[in-house]
């Protein structure tokens, strides 16, 4: 039984507006590429393709890098996941950051007269000689 009037009647004949028909079934806003955009839609398609090629390309990259380093480091000896640890254990190990040891300050040349004075010393305490003393001596006196 089908009751006639009211709000189901009101609707059911109610006027239809036309809706233009952009040939895209209205699933695309008009500011978006779309099939309707011609050579710009091909372009946004090309230029998102090519941005994707080149990330996944970038990520290839850098994995088979990891996979290269890490096979180096394990022929080496290292754990690859701790090399950065041990270079850093080793360096601190090292004297490699230590301050450098201050140089002793060079002493200065004898003078003449101290290296005379010397021999002296040595002829007063018995270690050369009289004879060693005037051979020394005519040495340092000559230059």
């Amino acid at each position: 039984m089908m009751v006639h009037g009211g709000v189901v009647d009101a609707v059911r004949f109610a006027p239809v507006m036309p809706v233009p028909d952009d040939g895209d079934g209205g699933f695309f806003d008009p500011g978006m590429p779309g099939p309707d955009m011609g050579a710009a839609g091909d372009a946004f398609g090309a230029v998102f393709g090519l941005v994707v090629v080149v990330i996944l390309g970038v990520a290839v990259f850098g994995f088979v890098v990891a996979i290269r380093k890490h096979r180096i480091l394990k022929d080496a000896g290292v754990d690859p996941f701790t090399v950065d640890a041990a270079i850093a254990a080793k360096v601190l190990r090292s004297n490699a950051l230590s301050p450098a040891a201050p140089t002793p300050e060079p002493r200065p040349a004898p003078t003449i007269e101290m290296r005379l004075a010397e021999l002296d010393d040595l002829r007063s305490r018995g270690v050369i000689s009289e004879e060693e003393h005037r051979d020394a001596r005519a040495a340092v006196l000559r230059g």
